[in-house]
């Protein structure tokens, strides 16, 4: 019998947002061919001990021919040896258990993002307070076990989670985070959750965010936009074939793995990402930021995946020109804009093959409007662009509108337009919203004003009695 040496602690009676009460075992899934992880285990149930042949399929565990296990929110335990490396895994869920043992490192990379995790202190430490979104806290975290791995953890207070409709977001943003893996897309690593806070542990993303660049007054020359846009057409695409869209694609959402290569950026914040359906019922039906949200979105017509599409083409805009296409002080007259979707190009100055791409990504019409597999096969991607070709900014203005002071660190939250609601204003947010301009009215009055929106301060002990502990990197969380 294996001896275990160290538990994590585990609390039977947990309260939990996540749990979704599903069965332990389930009966053979017809049509599952697709074997993501597969190995010789050595199994404990009921007391006894088995060498076993174990495969995976996403969250599902082939146990045998007429016994498969759903690992999907199943708690995770991990079981540690006198070295405090792993020595076993034990997956419970609905009052059963399973233990496996026998070199389960590389299984519990695997499984780690559909299981939860009930305890953090023994496992990471503080590092750094990144900063306050609007429902959300975003520590970096390094891992207690190798100092070398670093990730951002995206922190909710249950006790802000108050309607059933944000704890729908948050589960609709795991599930989609848990569906995709992409080398431009900050990847959902594992999660935690005790009685009052949830850690959605992400890739650590090292570079600059594209609004970030912006507001240093970085111009572009055509080869460099082709280095930031492919990749995220790629990226895009990629959830397009998963039926996923993200429908707030703006630079505050563009990051950077590293610093300063332009070929690796990354989409982050799936807070309003949904799968598409043909009846075009969300969860949030009317969502994004201003100024970068389809005209369809606006106008609540029934819309297609390729609305990430325009907000691809308005990045391209600002890229370009460094400015934004519906630029204005006044709020509402920013909306209307954003509303018709018409845009005068006659100031940019690029090359045609540019002002082609971004043209057809910016279609009005979506039916017209390219996809991304469409644009990828755009000239404009298949070419290098000739230094001659390279536009030259014509209005050498400062922008007045993608300028943010991030000293201020202010942190809007989401109104969303709910499809049941028609015009009227729907007041549940989106539990991770971290935008700053993500409101938009639903009535296009001259008179109509923005809500203003308090900054989110965090009311959790846990953050209370951090202050000094976030200066340090010795600190563990406890």
């Amino acid at each position: 019998m294996i001896k275990i040496t160290k538990h994590l602690r585990l609390r039977q009676n947990y309260s939990s947002i996540l749990d979704d009460q599903s069965k332990f075992y389930i009966k053979p899934i017809e049509g599952l061919e697709h074997i993501e992880f597969s190995g010789q285990f050595l199994i404990q149930k009921d007391g006894k001990l088995k060498n076993k042949w174990l495969q995976f399929s996403q969250h599902i565990l082939i146990y045998s021919k007429k016994k498969y296990v759903n690992l999907l929110n199943a708690t995770l335990q991990v079981i540690f040896d006198k070295n405090n490396e792993i020595e076993g895994l034990k997956l419970i869920k609905s009052g059963t258990s399973l233990e496996i043992y026998q070199k389960p490192q590389k299984l519990y990379e695997y499984i780690r993002k559909y299981c939860i995790q009930r305890e953090i202190s023994d496992r990471y430490k503080i590092i750094q307070t990144l900063y306050y979104g609007s429902n959300a806290t975003f520590l970096k975290l390094e891992s207690s076990l190798d100092p070398h791995v670093v990730y951002v953890a995206k922190i909710y207070e249950k006790q802000n989670l108050i309607s059933e409709e944000q704890k729908q977001s948050l589960r609709k943003e795991v599930q989609i985070l848990r569906t995709i893996n992409h080398h431009h897309i900050s990847n959902l690593v594992e999660i935690f959750e005790d009685d009052e806070l949830i850690f959605l542990l992400q890739e650590e993303l090292k570079g600059e965010s594209l609004q970030i660049i912006l507001e240093k007054q970085q111009r572009f020359d055509e080869n460099q936009i082709k280095q930031i846009m492919r990749p995220l057409f790629e990226c895009v695409s990629h959830l397009h074939d998963n039926n996923i869209f993200h429908r707030d694609i703006k630079p505050q959402n563009i990051m950077f793995r590293t610093s300063p290569d332009f070929t690796e950026p990354c989409l982050i914040d799936f807070s309003l990402a949904d799968f598409w359906n043909k009846n075009g019922r969300y969860l949030f039906t009317r969502c994004g930021s201003i100024g970068y949200v389809a005209p369809e979105v606006l106008q609540d017509k029934r819309y297609v995946l390729n609305i990430d599409v325009y907000s691809l083409g308005i990045v391209i805009y600002v890229l370009v020109t460094l400015k934004h296409p519906f630029e204005d002080q006044d709020k509402n007259r920013m909306i209307q804009k954003n509303y018709h979707g018409k845009i005068d190009f006659t100031e940019v100055q690029c090359s045609q093959v540019l002002m082609d791409l971004m043209s057809k990504c910016l279609e009005i019409d979506y039916t017209k409007r390219l996809n991304c597999k469409e644009a990828l096969k755009h000239q404009f991607f298949q070419n290098k662009i000739p230094k001659m070709l390279s536009f030259k900014i014509k209005d050498n203005r400062k922008p007045s509108i993608i300028r943010t002071p991030r000293s201020q660190n202010k942190q809007l939250s989401v109104s969303k337009f709910s499809s049941d609601s028609g015009n009227g204003v729907s007041l549940s947010q989106s539990p991770s919203s971290i935008d700053r301009d993500r409101q938009f009215s639903s009535r296009f009055k001259q008179n109509t004003l923005l809500p203003e929106i308090n900054n989110f301060r965090p009311k959790s002990k846990y953050f209370q009695t951090r202050k000094s502990q976030c200066d340090s990197s010795t600190n563990k969380i406890e």
